[in-house]
């Protein structure tokens, strides 16, 4: 999808490069609950309303303003506490400035919803092609609580969600909506910058300028996604309104997990890009759960195994797929230059194909 109407900002900056801007070309690995203190994933709640007041009173202890000072320029934006180590969780382009040209340096603090103010914090590792980074604070500067982790592929369209961050400056800010559509892309490229957001999903809980990188939560306030981007109208002028994209949570840890393991995000890909066939699209046309194949890109793994446009992808590499966030999750798992196993279902006949796993 390309969002022509109006203009997308920050909150608002986001993917570029060929791994941002096809979805099924990117790929992700996330671990479960360890000795790390992080909550285990947990399914995302659906169905009733939010009761907004418990929601705010679980999120605020993990939810962070993340200030960035860089001679007389800095920015804001949010994160979320992923573990008791100090690691945070935010988008690559809250902390961009401090990567600007210049000699002079930069500061990152973090103020703490519930807690501590302006910790010093460094960059464990940034990946600018997903808009994510990942920043870390001294464990004994402040009291540290993991966010809760759900399933962002458990979502559904009109699923109460729960926004919270720093709008403007405004800390331990909380704004409700529902889930208004999964699986976007939306392109957020300003002129020669391409960029866009994958796989996104669409809200109309509030989110502005300095709710970037926070959490956006289900009902029991587990984290689903990471809040990315607001729309505006083509004059500006305006805060939200009701046009909001958030980075699904199973991508953003499994990119985070990478930085804080190897300090810098590999993009592994097979050269499609797919939709995920949600519930409700497999009982309206009888497709399997999975990732649905909408192109193939020439020259890539999937195009040389033989695999087409409408292909549902339902397992990779053993590992079983009921989305395009879990397929992306599943091929990180592996390296260029590995040759995985990709199930598929065509035409109702379940097929097997070898598929070479490249960088794009």
């Amino acid at each position: 999808m390309r969002l022509t109407p109006g203009r997308l900002v920050a909150g608002a900056v986001a993917l570029a490069l060929l791994s941002g801007i096809t979805g099924g070309l990117l790929g992700a690995a996330v671990s479960g609950s360890g000795g790390d203190g992080r909550p285990a994933a947990a399914a995302a709640t659906g169905g009733t309303a939010c009761d907004v007041t418990q929601v705010a009173a679980t999120v605020f202890p993990s939810l962070v303003t993340i200030n960035v000072r860089r001679g007389a320029t800095g920015g804001l934006g949010s994160g979320s506490v992923l573990d008791r180590d100090g690691n945070i969780l935010t988008n690559d382009h809250v902390i961009a400035p401090a990567f600007g040209a210049g000699t002079t340096p930069a500061t990152i603090t973090v103020d703490f919803a519930r807690g501590a103010s302006e910790v010093p914090a460094t960059v464990v590792g940034r990946d600018p092609a997903t808009d994510l980074a990942v920043l870390r604070v001294d464990p004994a500067a402040a009291t540290l609580t993991p966010i809760a982790i759900g399933d962002s592929s458990a979502l559904v369209v009109g699923q109460p969600v729960v926004a919270a961050g720093s709008p403007l400056g405004l800390n331990s800010t909380i704004t409700a909506g529902v889930v208004s559509a999964l699986n976007r892309w939306i392109d957020v490229g300003d002129g020669a910058e391409p960029a866009a957001l994958v796989n996104a999903v669409q809200t109309d809980a509030a989110v502005n300028q300095g709710n970037s990188g926070g959490p956006l939560t289900d009902c029991a306030g587990r984290q689903v996604g990471v809040n990315s981007a607001g729309a505006q109208p083509p004059e500006g002028g305006g805060g939200s309104i009701g046009l909001n994209f958030a980075i699904p949570i199973d991508f953003a840890l499994s990119v985070a997990e990478q930085l804080i393991g190897d300090k810098k995000a590999t993009h592994p890909v097979i050269g499609v890009m797919s939709v995920s066939v949600t519930d409700e699209i497999a009982r309206s046309t009888g497709l399997p759960r999975g990732a649905l194949v909408e192109q193939v890109v020439p020259g890539f793994g999937a195009a040389r195994a033989g695999m087409r446009p409408g292909d549902v992808i339902t397992q990779v590499g053993g590992t079983a797929v009921n989305g395009t966030d879990q397929m992306l999750v599943a091929i990180r798992t592996h390296k260029p230059g590995d040759t995985v196993d990709v199930r598929f279902s065509r035409g109702g006949s379940a097929q097997t194909a070898q598929v070479p796993v490249t960088e794009p």
